[in-house]
């Protein structure tokens, strides 16, 4: 047919424009004007179908039949229901004669070409197939044996339709969606049939050309074939699994033998993992164990072994990746279905299969071992699959495998062993490869963990063997310094700490298992064994105490080591090496050091009843060591009072636990009386700790870097004694311990801390020192500050990498053994920061330790609004976040209900009114500098994201707080770590019924509270936090429920405002479906409560764009009289009131971005596919026969006593 002269002319300057857009040496004007050019034709013009076709001809470049194939694309996709018949007809006859003659050499053809030629099929078929198209798979049929080029098409159609309508599920229509799935699950079994028969059929042609060196002709049939799996791997994901297996098993015979062709395998080996990760009934599931047979078993293994054998390359590996991934999904099928199906046991090959699993284990791969853990851990765990001898015959050889894997090396940056290699294709760095080893180790402590509970007496014996044959070893001196001490690297030092974690690992689940324990004798035997060695070596000592930590198991069956076990710990926490003092103490000793006190923390905590009888001993040791001052450091100090602290809880005897905790505060009472005149003013403060001097280096000559360390003792220690300091939980022991104080009326007790008497004289100072943090930040003070100290008040680097999510580069010496130098604006930094936290960390769980005597110190809502909550202006948010989450939180939570007038009601009064203006002009600030593009100019991307993550985070730690106040949330309680020093509050949650608490009626009884609190929350539901407003959403119910039994509160302007928060945040965060859903039904009830009482709520609606009034009638006629259907549920009542009120508020809702400008696709729904009506009983009314009706009302359908009989006849 003759092509219009029109047609070719704007044809040319489409594919001229085209190229201009590639260019990358036209300016920017003559490209947008092509981009222009080629938009206007696609969207105007009307020979947009000819030249469609007439660039998409073979005879043109790549990118200009792109370009036509494109053209016609949209066309189909925007404007199809536009178009004529014959125009329709038109486009199907020349795309289908398109893929007839084929595109170009199917070896040389572009991809994107090839699938942009398969897209046409497939948007017509979106459209039309199968209601207007019912002969469409014939014709696919009939072009696929044109040749492989139009296989190869008709393929790729088969790909993306099922990829859009079942993988994606990315059609605009649901209707269409399920039309195209009926229609493809009804011709599935044909579709499978051409699918096998064009594999069998193009594999023997393979096999043919190859036979006859004709390599051409054999790649273009390994090319469909490759297609033909790519197809596959999209179908059996979901398709009816008696397709899968039809024929005895054909597909998955048929792929087995596949994994031998080296060109094949990585496509059929992605198909079968698909197939063995399905999901569904067992009864589905069951004949995936086919796979266990021997035959696709050897074609399994063979291929592994090839694999395994050849060169490292890229494709082997990732095809040996997936086959263990496979053979992991199959043992996952086997775990789901043995011994829940009657006929399901242990398969003959259980024992290959293990074996085989194991030989991925030991593969030098991190990733290909990770695979198989996974596994381990579900057969480990299984209910009934540990009962096999076979698995337990193989765990001594597996335990064997994985006490290797747990070594760190294999880093990409290194050679030292050949996992290098593979994490090389891995990973793109040390850091990278390193995160990813931890998360791996973890997970595989935890399948040793349920190996021990399995096996417990095989899994001792092995660390048993281990552990004796190490301790008698000599130091491995190869890879050590000229010091002769290991490093980070060092071949020992590496299998000592694997060691130490195997355990650790085995020895906390051995003494739980049901069955076999270790015996005391030789539980014993080893604990000397490891006492008794003797190290000079930091980082050996230092497992050597992880490996003792693990061994305290046997503590309890022989207490009379205990002396031993404590010399030990003491000889570890006085560690030093030759030449080194207090000041100068490399990294490693240091870290042995903390280790020992942290044992010393653990023992304590653990067997306090068998410690108890040496706390004499042990006080007197640290006493001895405290009076030395080059001995012990500060922290080391601390972390020592910390344990006997734990041990003193257990004499359950008020006044001996109250005579120690005096004797261990003492020093602090003197330190803090001599910190007055420091404490006094800021000036005076800076000058004490030295922010106002120029630093000074070396830090032993910094007289006020000492200053700062009592001040970090004095903190520290009464943060110790608040965390450990507690009364017996047996109400009987506390009773007769003296540790009584009330009872209440209803006979409940109240308890008394020791430590109260001590630690309260004690808060005066800490609230002076709270104060001068906050008034650190005013200008004359800043201006007071040294230059040298000028960046003092910032975020540590730690803390804002940790709020930036990037991680904290390890820049650690491999030699380790220099001291850790700190440059002295650091030093500054962690002062200020630690003892900013740390200090609300003492107000925050003073509550909770100290309880009702803390609350009734006289005046305390006083100090704490003048000294923590004063001059809030001033600090940033990073700051302020410590205050509300560390202390304000915790504090309310633990208040008990008689101080809630007297304590917290003042401090609310004086807090929400300023948070509410403080993260709304945070909040304004912020969103006007991001618009303006000013923020860019004045801060570096970093700092701006940073500010951003500041107020997102503390706007929902504030919404934490309201909820605390409002609803009274679950309490927090110290969570043990292993330093004793670090540990944060842990809160559980329980599900709860939510309602406005006690204490939340109060503060919202108080106007001023009421009105900070609602308008943040209903602020909070349109700031740019998607977070923060999902947390808000509920508290604005419950406080919206509470307003409207409280009516007085609320004006009808008010009102308004509250509907039109709730439509604002509809339209800021409705791109997110669960703020959207949130806020409909936030809006919804809101309506609902306030219609009846507040009429003018309707205006608000009325303002919305393309609401009328009658719409908002319709709406309130349905709101207000729902469904008098009894037979329908509430739920669905609901769901109905919230689809109509969606109707009205649709035009606001937000959108993301990427979707605001999207051109809609709209896809006309076709007639159903016919189906045969449920016959219908006719109705009374529908007929004029007589049905005998009139016979139940007759003269003689009555009986003796003149009840109607009804005739035996009806």
């Amino acid at each position: 047919m003759e092509i219009p002269q029109e047609v070719i002319h704007v044809a040319g300057q489409l594919a001229q424009a085209v190229h201009t857009t590639l260019d990358p040496t036209v300016p920017h004007a003559v490209r947008l004007a092509s981009y222009n050019l080629l938009e206007k034709v696609k969207e105007e013009s009307e020979l947009v179908l000819g030249c469609g076709f007439h660039l998409a001809h073979h005879d043109k470049e790549p990118v200009v039949r792109h370009l036509g194939l494109q053209l016609l694309e949209h066309a189909i996709k925007y404007k199809w229901n536009d178009l004529s018949v014959q125009q329709k007809v038109y486009i199907k006859e020349n795309t289908m004669q398109m893929v007839a003659e084929g595109t170009l050499d199917l070896l040389t053809e572009h991809l994107y070409v090839k699938d942009k030629v398969s897209r046409l099929v497939v948007e017509m078929m979106k459209r039309e197939w199968p209601q207007q198209w019912p002969d469409l798979l014939n014709e696919l049929h009939l072009l696929s044996k044109r040749g492989p080029t139009q296989t190869e098409l008709v393929l790729f159609v088969f790909l993306r339709i099922a990829e859009d309508v079942v993988t994606l599920q990315n059609l605009e229509s649901n209707q269409r969606r399920r039309d195209l799935y009926q229609a493809m699950a009804a011709n599935m079994e044909s579709m499978f049939g051409f699918f096998l028969s064009l594999l069998e059929e193009n594999y023997k042609l393979y096999e043919a050309n190859i036979g006859q060196q004709n390599s051409q002709a054999a790649q273009q049939h390994c090319r469909v074939m490759q297609a033909m799996l790519m197809t596959l791997t999209v179908y059996v994901e979901w398709v009816s699994v008696q397709y899968i297996f039809t024929e005895d098993g054909k597909l998955l015979q048929s792929l087995c033998f596949l994994l031998s062709q080296d060109s094949l395998k990585m496509e059929a080996a992605e198909c079968l993992l698909q197939i063995v990760s399905r999901k569904g009934k067992p009864d589905e599931r069951r004949p995936l164990l086919l796979l266990f047979g021997e035959t696709p078993m050897s074609a399994i293994f063979n291929s592994a072994d090839l694999a395994v054998v050849g060169t490292l390359s890229e494709h082997n590996y990732r095809f040996l990746k997936t086959l263990t991934q496979v053979l992991t999904a199959l043992g996952s099928q086997l775990c789901a279905l043995w011994g829940k199906e009657a006929d399901v046991s242990e398969p003959s090959n259980f024992h290959v299969y293990l074996d085989s699993m194991l030989a991925f284990t030991r593969h030098p791969s991190l990733h290909i071992y990770n695979f198989t853990n996974g596994l381990w851990g579900q057969l480990f765990r299984h209910k009934f699959v540990p009962q096999s001898k076979t698995l337990l015959d193989i765990l001594p050889s597996w335990i064997t495998v994985v006490s290797r894997k747990i070594m760190k090396h294999g880093y990409p940056s290194k050679n030292e062993s050949e996992s290098c290699q593979y994490s090389r294709l891995d990973f793109d760095s040390d850091e990278e490869y390193s995160h990813f080893f931890y998360k791996v180790r973890s997970e595989t402590l935890e399948t040793v963990k349920a190996a021990s509970l399995l096996a417990p007496e095989t899994m001792y014996t092995f660390v048993e063997d281990w552990l004796i044959c190490h301790v008698k070893k000599a130091i491995d001196t190869e890879n050590c310094s000229a010091k002769q001490l290991c490093n980070l690297f060092s071949s020992t030092y590496l299998e000592w700490d694997a060691l130490s974690q195997v355990v650790e690992s085995v020895m906390s689940r051995v003494m739980h298992s049901d069955g076999w324990k270790p015996t005391a004798e030789s539980g014993l035997q080893l604990l000397h064994l490891c006492l008794s060695y003797q190290t000079t070596d930091p980082l050996i000592l230092s497992t050597l105490l992880s490996c003792i930590s693990g061994l305290f198991v046997f503590i309890r069956l022989v207490p009379s080591v205990l002396p031993d076990v404590l010399k030990k710990i003491f000889s570890a926490l006085t560690f030093s090496l030759p030449g080194q003092t207090k000041d100068s103490r490399s990294r490693a000793v240091k870290n042995v050091r903390r280790h020992g006190c942290s044992l010393m923390v653990k023992i304590a905590r653990d067997y306090p009843d068998i410690v108890l009888e040496a706390f004499d001993f042990i006080n007197g040791v640290v006493d001895s060591l405290s009076h030395n001052p080059q001995e012990l450091s500060q922290m080391e100090k601390v972390t020592l009072q910390e344990a006997l602290m734990i041990i003193n809880n257990h004499f359950c005897n008020f006044d001996k636990q109250s005579c120690f905790i005096s004797k261990v505060l003492s020093p602090v009472s003197v330190i803090w009386v001599d910190m007055k005149q420091p404490f006094s003013s800021p000036v005076d403060f800076m000058s004490f700790v030295g922010l106002d001097k120029a630093p000074v280096e070396p830090s032993e000559n910094d007289v006020n870097g000492q200053n700062r360390a009592q001040i970090i003792y004095c903190v520290n220690l009464t943060m110790a004694v608040i965390k450990r300091s507690e009364f017996p939980s047996d109400l009987d022991k506390a009773e007769h311990g003296g540790f009584v104080l009330e009872r209440s009326e209803n006979g409940a007790i109240v308890c008394r801390n020791p430590a109260t008497p001590h630690v309260m004289p004690l808060f005066h100072q800490l609230f002076c020192l709270l104060r001068l943090f906050n008034l650190l930040w005013h200008a004359e003070a800043l201006a007071c500050v040294s230059s040298g100290y000028a960046k003092a008040h910032n975020l540590p680097e730690a803390e804002k990498n940790n709020i930036l999510g990037l991680a904290t580069l390890n820049v650690a010496d491999p030699c380790i053994d220099s001291p850790k130098v700190q440059l002295p604006i650091e030093r500054m930094q962690f002062f200020l920061s630690m003892m900013h936290d740390n200090c609300y960390h003492i107000l925050g769980n003073a509550g909770m330790s100290l309880g009702l005597q803390f609350y009734q110190h006289p005046h305390l809502s006083e100090y704490l609004i003048h000294s923590s909550l004063a001059n809030l202006h001033l600090i940033p948010d990073y700051r302020l976040r410590p205050i509300i989450r560390t202390f304000l939180k915790p504090f309310i939570q633990w208040c008990p209900p008689q101080c809630y007038q007297t304590v917290l009601l003042p401090i609310l009064y004086h807090l929400c009114p300023y948070m509410s203006e403080r993260l709304s002009t945070r909040w304004g600030h912020l969103t006007s500098l991001i618009e303006s593009g000013s923020y860019e100019d004045e801060n570096t991307d970093t700092q701006e994201m940073l500010e951003d993550l500041l107020i997102r985070m503390l706007t929902r730690e504030y919404v934490d707080l309201l909820k605390v106040v409002l609803i009274r949330g679950p309490r927090g309680g110290w969570q043990d770590s292993p330093d004793g020093m670090e540990a944060e509050m842990e809160v559980t949650t329980p599900a709860v019924q939510e309602t406005l608490s006690d204490l939340g009626q109060l503060a919202l009884g108080c106007d001023a509270i009421c009105q900070a609190i609602v308008t943040t929350l209903l602020k909070v539901l349109w700031w740019q936090d998607s977070g923060a407003c999902m947390k808000a959403v509920g508290l604005v119910g419950q406080v919206l429920r509470w307003l409207v039994g409280e009516g007085q509160h609320l004006s009808p302007e008010a009102v308004k405002q509250v509907m039109l928060a709730v439509l604002q945040g509809l339209h800021t965060h409705g791109q997110h479906d669960a703020n959207q859903s949130a806020l409909l039904s936030l809006g919804l009830a809101t309506y609902e409560m306030f219609r009846p009482h507040f009429p003018n709520i309707s205006e608000v609606l009325l303002g919305l764009p393309g609401v009328s009034a009658d719409d908002v009638q319709r709406f309130e006629e349905k709101l207000l009289n729902p469904s008098q259907n009894l037979n329908v549920k509430n739920s669905k009542v609901e769901k109905m009131k919230k689809d109509v009120f969606k109707k009205l508020v649709i035009e606001i809702v937000g959108r993301d971005v990427g979707q605001a400008f999207k051109k809609e696709v709209h896809m006309n729904n076709l007639p159903p596919i016919f189906k045969n009506p449920r016959p219908k009983q006719p109705r009374l009314s529908d007929t004029d026969a007589d049905i005998g009706l009139s016979l139940l009302f007759g003269p003689d359908s009555a009986d003796a006593n003149g009840h109607q009989v009804v005739p035996t006849s009806f």
